[in-house]
């Protein structure tokens, strides 16, 4: 090979490089397919609840199934167009489904808004990247639009899979607290949404581990949600 045309090689071997690193690392989509919306759609997740009795020493569990589902197509205060959620329990007595809560979802703009008790969460802010699981430069407050304490959350993972039992969802986003704490004060909280489908799984820990003659007793409570197949 000639000197010319290996120096040609070269370039054009650096410039398809470069090509790829930009393309893999400005990976950029807007995302509205991880939190849909659609009246009709059902889905039932697996609870399990944990409750943390410092004064017994005891631990309470509990474990259900969530029924979750979009029943209608609303307009809020400023005219905005959300979707009303109800969730219920089975009760084998009235063998029936029945709803113990309401809540709304909507986007609006570039923020994925669940509110619940009137109080407003940005659970994703779009569009989705890969360069904002970077370090903790690409966070959001989940409480900007009420009047909570402010509680920092960000992308750990984007576009990977997630496997729940025997089910493995090929294409998914994982947020989590930014600055999560574990040990003798836990605060954790992990939310994972599949591509079409939502929140798949939810993992939330506010713990403490209360000292009480040199040992530790667990107070507060955790929970695991598991979208059931």
């Amino acid at each position: 090979m000639k000197l010319k045309e290996f120096i040609l090689y070269l370039i054009v071997l650096i410039f398809t490089l470069n090509a790829c690193r930009k393309t893999e690392e400005t990976r950029e989509i807007k995302g509205l397919e991880y939190f849909p919306i659609k009246i009709g759609d059902v889905k039932y997740y697996d609870v399990d609840s944990f409750f943390f009795d410092p004064f017994f020493n005891t631990t309470d569990s509990v474990k259900r199934v969530l029924k979750e589902e979009v029943v209608e197509k609303i307009a809020n205060e400023d005219k905005d167009t959300v979707y009303r959620i109800e969730l219920s329990i089975y009760n084998k007595t009235l063998s029936k489904w029945v709803v113990f809560q309401s809540f709304t979802r909507n986007i609006d703009g570039n923020y994925a808004i669940e509110t619940k008790d009137n109080t407003k969460e940005v659970k994703i802010i779009f569009p989705i990247s890969t360069y904002k699981t970077r370090g903790s430069t690409y966070v959001w407050n989940v409480n900007m639009f009420n009047q909570l304490d402010a509680k920092y959350i960000k992308f750990n993972k984007v576009f990977t899979p997630y496997t729940i039992g025997t089910e493995t969802y090929p294409n998914t986003i994982n947020i989590q607290l930014n600055k999560t704490l574990t040990g003798v004060v836990n605060d954790i909280r992990e939310e994972v949404y599949a591509k079409d489908i939502g929140l798949i799984y939810k993992h939330i820990d506010v713990s403490d581990y209360l000292s009480f003659s040199d040992t530790f007793i667990r107070s507060g409570y955790e929970i695991f949600v598991k979208l059931k197949k």
